[in-house]
């Protein structure tokens, strides 16, 4: 893929990184981040302490 300007070009403009924001730059590709409620959401539940355990059978060798 070739970049839109040469490095190279009197139209390149360098910029440094301290100066550009992540942020800024995902939103102008069409990310947004998650707002509290749509993170609160997607959280998974908490387990219940009233959940039923598993019995656990074990595969290991026994005693003889």
């Amino acid at each position: 893929m070739k970049p839109a300007h040469s490095i190279l070009d009197d139209s390149f403009r360098y910029v440094p990184a301290t100066s550009t924001s992540v942020a800024e730059t995902w939103r102008r590709f069409g990310w947004r981040p998650l707002t509290d409620e749509e993170r609160k959401r997607r959280r998974r539940p908490a387990a219940s302490a009233m959940e039923p355990v598993a019995a656990v059978t074990s595969i290991g060798r026994r005693a003889a």
